[in-house]
């Protein structure tokens, strides 16, 4: 015999379909919009009827794939950088003894204690001096050296809740610093990776502001500064504009497709050990 829902059940769920329709009704409406010529979109604006015109999307494609491209490569060389380096800084404070060990990290730390914006003017007069202002690495470098701070924190703790013995063995054993890192501490680190990793991807695929200022030329541009100029490049043609929006949501969705699974066990894998 079925459950029977009462009357409250009926109307949360209710209200949760209605919440997710008036969610997805402007993607579907971006779809639709998509594949119409000019005089569908002013006569049938809201119908889903054809003749459907997917050259629009073969012109999108040609706009958006360099800014898709650019945008890959600062994400992905952001977060290989920032869990690079966050790795190794993080290992050597949670494992390693060395002069002025507690002095360095509370620096460090103190730096999370910053508001954001007070670091951007001085930022990019550095970004200047180095000659790094449209460049991928404007980026990725500042990027990477922005979540330093709290990643470093989260590694070198999670090692010092690990057993002594765990790594005196490989010392035992004859290894280096390097090689108790690579083969001990980093497959037990390897859920937070991932988590850094995509926290880091989607930080930088998302930004605005600073790939807006350091950013001039616009074949530099990444996605989130081109499609700001998109409706430059499709003048009165908003079914290859929204075409182009349609292509450039498809990245992140694909993300989070096959990348949720590996996010959620870096949250429960790791971060709960704080």
């Amino acid at each position: 015999m079925g459950k029977k829902w009462s009357v409250n059940e009926t109307f949360k769920h209710s209200f949760i379909i209605l919440v997710c329709i008036a969610m997805l009704y402007p993607l579907l409406l971006m779809v639709q919009m998509s594949v119409k010529d000019k005089k569908q979109i002013v006569f049938h604006f809201f119908s889903f009827n054809g003749p459907y015109h997917f050259v629009n999307y073969g012109k999108a494609w040609e706009k958006v794939a360099p800014m898709i491209w650019n945008s890959f490569v600062m994400s992905t060389g952001s977060a290989l950088v920032g869990v690079l380096f966050a790795a190794l800084a993080g290992y050597a404070f949670g494992k390693m003894k060395f002069p002025g060990r507690q002095i360095l990290f509370w620096v460090l730390f103190a730096k999370m204690l910053l508001p954001g914006v007070m670091n951007f003017i001085p930022s990019f007069i550095l970004a200047l001096k180095l000659g790094l202002l449209d460049t991928y690495w404007v980026i990725i470098l500042f990027a990477a050296a922005a979540a330093q701070p709290f990643w470093v924190f989260v590694i070198r703790t999670f090692v010092e809740q690990q057993p002594k013995e765990l790594f005196e063995s490989a010392t035992i054993d004859g290894a280096t610093e390097l090689q108790t890192f690579w083969h001990v501490a980093a497959p037990l680190l390897k859920p937070m990776f991932t988590l850094m990793g995509i926290n880091l991807f989607l930080g930088v695929w998302n930004d605005y502001i600073w790939p807006l200022v350091t950013i001039q030329s616009a074949e530099m541009r990444p996605l989130t500064i081109g499609l700001a100029f998109l409706t430059n490049g499709f003048p009165g043609d908003y079914g290859a504009l929204m075409a182009g929006y349609v292509i450039a949501s498809i990245p992140l969705l694909l993300l989070f497709v096959f990348g949720m699974r590996q996010f959620v066990a870096g949250l429960t894998g790791g971060a709960i050990k704080l």
